[in-house]
Parts: C-alpha cells; sequence; structure tokens
C-alpha cells in the first residue's frame, strides 16, 4: 500500500473516534441535564401537591369556624327563647298588640320552624321530652295565677278556668306543664286562617293531603275539590277533620308568601310559622306548634294556660263560636257536592247524654301523647267562661269540663 493512502486511513480513523467521543460525551451531558429537570419538575409538582392540600385544609378550618360561629349564634338565639324578659308582653293588650309586635323570639321561632312537620306515630319509640325546653313562668304568668285556687277534684293532668270577659283565672292545676295539643290546636289554625282570608275565598284541594297521617280524623275531601274558607273551617272544626285543617294551612301559606305556585314544602311550614307568630301574640309564650291539625309531632308541645289564652281569643272570635256551637252542619260545596258533620264535642249534642246546656264549644282533641283533651266555652247570661282541659281519659274530659264550667258560671 501506498504511503499516502496509510496516513489517510490513520487521518479518518483520527476523525471518527474524535466524533464518537464528543457525540458521547454530549449524550451524557443531554442525560444530565433531563435528569435534573425532571428532578426539578418532580419537586415542583410534590411543592404544588402541599400547597393544594394546605389549602383545603385552611378551606375545611374556615368552613369549621363558620359552622361553630353560626352554631354559637343559633345557642344565643335559643337561648333567648327561654329566657324571654319577663315584662315582654302583657296578655291584657296581646290581641290589640299581634298586629304590630314583632318580637325576636317570633322571628327565631318561625325561622325554626323551616320543614315540613316530623310526625310521631309511635310514641313510645320516641323521646319527645328532650326536644321540649324549660317552661317560663313571666311576670303575666305571675300575676294573672296569683289567686286563692280553689279546691276541685280535677282528674286530668292540666287544666284552667278562665273568666272571658276580664281573662281573669278562676281556677288552675298544673297550668305551665308542657303538654300536647291535638286537635285543640285547630283553634289557632281557625284564628290565623279567618285573619288573613274572607270566608267566602275559593280554595282547591291539592297534594297537601298527602301529608295527613293516615290514622286521622277526616272531612273526607278529596284533591281537586273546591270548597270555600268557610267550608273548610266547618270541616276542620265540627268532625275535626285533619284534612280540612292541611288544605287551609296550605292555601293561607302559599296567600302569606304571595306565591300561588309555591310548594307544600313551602307553603305549609310558612303557615305554622303564622301560626306560632299568632300564638305569642296572644301571650302564649310556652308552645311551640309543628302541625296544623295538632297531630303529634317532635318539638310540638304548650300548657294549659297558654290553650287559654288562644282559646280566649277563639271566644271572641264570632265565626268560630257560631261554627262551633252547631251540633252538625250541613255544606254545599262549589262542585255541588253536599256533606254533613257532626260535632266531636258531646257537650254540644242533645242526644250525646252529655249535653251541657250552657255549653257554646270549643274544641276536642285526642291523640297518644296528648291524651283527651277538651277547650270548652259556656255561657250563662252574661257571663261566659272557658275551660281547658288537657290529658284527660275518655270519661274524665267531659266530667272535668263540667265542674269547671258549673264554678265558673255560678262565680
Amino acid at each position: 500500500m501506498k504511503k499516502k493512502s496509510v496516513l489517510g486511513l490513520l487521518l479518518l480513523s483520527c476523525v471518527i473516534t474524535s466524533g464518537m467521543f464528543y457525540g458521547t460525551m454530549f449524550l451524557m451531558r443531554q442525560q444530565a441535564y433531563l435528569n435534573s429537570e425532571q428532578a426539578h419538575l418532580k419537586e415542583d409538582n410534590k411543592k404544588d401537591s402541599d400547597k393544594s392540600i394546605d389549602a383545603i385544609i385552611e378551606d375545611e378550618k374556615a368552613y369549621a369556624d363558620a359552622r361553630n360561629d353560626n352554631k354559637n349564634k343559633t345557642e344565643e338565639v335559643d337561648s333567648s327563647n327561654k329566657d324571654e324578659p319577663e315584662d315582654k308582653e302583657d296578655p291584657k293588650n296581646s290581641e290589640e298588640n299581634d298586629e304590630d309586635d314583632k318580637t325576636d323570639s317570633e322571628e327565631t321561632l318561625g325561622d325554626n320552624v323551616a320543614e315540613l312537620p316530623d310526625l310521631i306515630g309511635d310514641s313510645s319509640q320516641v323521646d319527645y321530652m328532650k326536644y321540649i325546653p324549660e317552661m317560663v313562668i313571666d311576670s303575666n304568668i305571675k300575676k294573672a295565677l296569683d289567686i286563692k285556687n280553689p279546691s276541685l277534684d280535677i282528674n286530668a293532668k292540666s287544666a284552667i278556668l278562665i273568666d272571658v270577659n276580664t281573662k281573669r283565672v278562676l281556677y288552675y292545676k298544673d297550668p305551665v306543664v308542657p303538654v300536647f295539643p291535638a286537635s285543640t290546636a285547630k283553634l289557632l289554625t281557625a284564628l290565623v286562617s279567618l285573619e288573613l282570608c274572607t270566608q267566602d275565598e275559593k280554595v282547591t284541594v291539592g297534594d297537601e293531603l298527602d301529608l295527613v297521617a293516615s290514622d286521622s280524623t277526616v272531612a273526607n275531601l278529596r284533591k281537586g275539590q273546591v270548597l270555600t274558607i268557610r267550608n273548610l273551617i266547618e270541616g276542620m272544626l265540627l268532625p275535626s277533620g285533619n284534612d280540612a285543617a292541611y288544605v287551609l294551612a296550605a292555601y293561607v301559606g302559599k296567600k302569606s308568601l304571595g306565591n300561588k305556585k309555591a310548594g307544600i314544602d313551602e307553603s305549609v311550614p310558612e303557615f305554622i310559622r303564622l301560626m306560632n307568630k299568632k300564638a305569642k301574640g296572644l301571650g302564649a309564650v310556652n308552645s311551640c306548634f309543628k302541625t296544623p291539625d295538632g297531630y303529634d309531632a317532635l318539638g310540638q308541645y304548650t300548657t294549659a294556660y297558654d290553650m287559654g289564652m288562644i282559646g280566649i281569643a277563639a271566644a271572641r272570635n264570632k265565626t268560630i263560636v257560631e261554627v262551633c256551637k252547631q251540633s252538625s252542619s250541613t255544606n254545599k260545596f262549589l262542585d255541588g257536592t253536599e256533606v254533613t258533620w257532626r260535632n266531636t264535642n258531646a257537650l254540644i249534642r242533645k242526644d250525646s247524654g252529655l249535653y251541657y246546656s250552657y255549653c257554646i264549644g270549643l274544641k276536642t282533641g285526642t291523640t297518644t301523647m296528648a291524651g283527651k283533651c277538651l277547650i270548652s266555652l259556656a255561657k250563662k247570661d252574661d257571663k261566659q267562661v272557658l275551660s281547658v282541659v288537657m290529658k284527660s281519659d275518655s270519661s274524665g274530659r267531659w266530667n272535668d269540663s263540667i265542674k269547671l264550667l258549673d264554678y265558673g258560671l255560678s262565680k
């Protein structure tokens, strides 16, 4: 081989070797760079991840703080209900002040009644007493009960007798212990309904019937029927129709909301709010109503004294007395349907064997938790008295009521 050819081959080999060396170094530097970048990316991702978790923790902490603040505010409001100032309201002026006075407790109570009632089907399975706060004996109650209480043999757990004209208490037995209203609550439902509606307003029966407990007393209303407010008042107070009470509640609730299309989940709670506002305005400071028909429900309670205040207002309502003094009533609906309802109050009916000639109302009530209840109105000459008998038995409520009314009318 020629000398020039050998030198050429050696030069080519050097070039190739150098290229391979520098190429290898370049690749190694690139890999190191990539490894470094990946390490940085991993670190950045970890930091971002840690930051997100911290943000979530901070959000949860903020949310928990907000919940605790709301809870504390609620507890403060609840405690204000229990410790209401004694001189807050004079029962003598409660009817006149009801339209203008709007107390904090009334607003709070309205806020608390934000859902449909939780009915109690089996009271033996429910610790319902834990839903009842300590009763308040304010200065108005103390003054009303500051009497020389006569000795009367009354079997009911709780009772009170009141002069309707003067609102003076004539007798009492445990008047401020918690009891359950049963259908005596319908007097309050009637008061609220008649306050916001005229008797000839037309009402269409709707889905509110689905809220009526299966074992309720009813006026046998059907969806789609069109009745007047007066029809519904009679169907609620005479045969004690729970269905009529819910139809009234749904209609009046919509009217109060200013929304004819409001569902029952809005209109019925709104009506219950109105019930409690009205009760407080009448001086019933130890009551919480959860249902328009008085059916047992969690958190619902009253006292004989409170039902006396509500009863006095009902006794002074011409329409309610006019309805309740009937032994029966025939109603004709707008679609031509005609029904006759019989009064559940045996003191009103001459065929009952318990007829009391001076009695002109008002309302019976019966549930498992309430027992047998009766609010009675009697009139003799210019004298009118109201008796409230709560948690009695089948015969006791009639006998206790007659005994109280006799005593009251003789004073």
